[in-house]
Parts: C-alpha cells; sequence; structure tokens
C-alpha cells in the first residue's frame, strides 16, 4: 500500500489544471481507494451531495455510474477532496 500512496503521490505532482484533474481521476481510479481502512470516497460522496444538493437518488445514479462516465464536476471534487486534501495524501498540494 504505501508503494502505491507513493506513486499516486507522485502522479498528482503532474496535475495542474482543471483537465489534469478530471485525467487524473478517469487514469487511476485505485488512487481514491488505496487507504481500504479509510471511509474517504464515502465522506467525500456526502459532501458533494451536500455541496451539489443532490438527493439520495441523485447520489445513488451517480453512484452507479461507470467510473468514466461520472460527472466532471464530481471528477474535480473527488480529486481535491481525496487526493489533495486527503489524509492519506497529505503533502501533496504542497511544493
Amino acid at each position: 500500500m504505501t508503494s502505491d500512496i507513493e506513486y499516486y503521490k507522485q502522479l498528482s505532482k503532474m496535475v495542474r489544471t482543471k483537465q489534469d484533474k478530471i485525467n487524473f481521476f478517469d487514469q487511476n481510479q485505485k488512487a481514491f481507494y488505496v487507504d481500504f481502512y479509510s471511509d474517504i470516497w464515502s465522506k467525500m460522496m456526502l459532501e458533494y451531495a451536500k455541496a451539489e444538493n443532490l438527493s439520495s437518488e441523485q447520489l445513488n445514479k451517480i453512484e452507479e455510474m461507470k467510473w468514466i462516465e461520472m460527472p466532471n464536476n464530481l471528477k474535480l471534487f473527488a480529486y481535491d477532496f481525496c487526493i489533495l486534501n486527503g489524509f492519506v495524501f497529505t503533502g501533496v498540494g504542497s511544493k
């Protein structure tokens, strides 16, 4: 797991733009689940639902989507929440 975290940490250092974040999300699903002891994805989805004022039905529809088909605004939110500000990736945003 530690080597996975380091790998994704290094990869995330190349992310600069919104499109980079979307591409990172699309290509690195495992990065969002690398800490299997954490429920960061669930927490992120709850926060996303609040931010977007989604009903539980709308949220369920998103969760049932294929990874690559999820909305871009979710991909950006997830990157910021899980990678930039996630506990596992502490220090990713700093240079």
